[in-house]
């Protein structure tokens, strides 16, 4: 009696076991998950590659706080500055502190006041110009990641103060 015989008189699925996959799976299984799993990990790439534009001109107006910032693309101040304010994009922009947009948002830094119903806060109001994408695919943006979408700033075009700003986010 061979050694396999003897397996297979103890143990009625020895022969069975002999020929899966250590995974618990036959090769051609395999060869489906794995090819299953590169599937989707370019219908990823490809999704990602969609949902973040290209590079194009954008404008609209920038609240800027101490730790935050939003975005409303072709809008004015009135736009930005609801209860919904925290569902806007967030404005990825840090210019180095001793360039001229840098002096621009120093010196404007608490212009204005930003309302919310949990206090009241310094602010600052730019209408701007730059050219940028609009990245809405990703884990969250701005500060805490609580932002649900990010306009991104590769070349700032133009920037102007919006004098005095007062953005009431509070509802009524």
């Amino acid at each position: 009696m061979t050694d396999q015989t003897r397996m297979s008189a103890t143990d009625p699925l020895a022969d069975v076991r002999c020929r899966v996959h250590p995974l618990g799976m036959g090769g051609s299984a395999a060869r489906k998950v794995a090819l299953l799993i590169i599937a989707g990990a370019l219908t990823s790439l490809a999704a990602y590659t969609t949902f973040q534009q290209r590079t194009r001109a954008i404008e609209g107006t920038w609240i800027d706080l101490f730790e935050g910032s939003r975005f409303i693309e072709g809008e004015g101040l009135s736009a930005v500055c609801n209860p919904n304010f925290m569902d806007a994009p967030s404005l990825a922009y840090d210019p180095e502190k001793d360039s001229p947009e840098g002096e621009l948002i120093r010196a404007n830094r608490s212009s204005g006041v930003f309302v919310s119903r949990d206090g009241r806060w310094p602010a600052a109001a730019y209408s701007v110009r730059f050219d940028g994408h609009h990245q809405i695919m990703g884990r969250g943006f701005g500060h805490g990641r609580l932002s649900p979408s990010e306009y991104v700033v590769h070349r700032m075009l133009s920037i102007k103060p919006i004098p005095s700003p007062h953005c009431d986010t509070r509802p009524g």
